[in-house]
């Protein structure tokens, strides 16, 4: 199946869609995710799920561990 990322995209990315905008493997970003360099994902049942607007403010920020992270909603409002 092949994943379709607007930039004007607000909903939740797969750990997939996550890794394609960060420009890794999904394997890496999954193992990023294990060691805490991720933001806190959403989590929908079995399911893992990782906010747009955060990732990309992430980005923005450096990419900082999860533990040295704040999201700031505010900011987001403006993507």
């Amino acid at each position: 199946m092949k994943s379709i990322i607007s930039e004007d995209m607000t909903l939740l990315l797969t750990g997939r869609d996550a890794a394609l905008i960060c420009g890794v493997s999904t394997r890496t970003w999954r193992t990023w995710d294990l060691m805490g360099y991720t933001p806190m994902p959403v989590h929908v049942g079995k399911s893992v799920f990782w906010k747009y607007k955060e990732l990309v403010q992430w980005i923005d920020a450096g990419c900082p561990k999860r533990e040295d992270w704040v999201y700031r909603e505010k900011m987001a409002k403006k993507l």
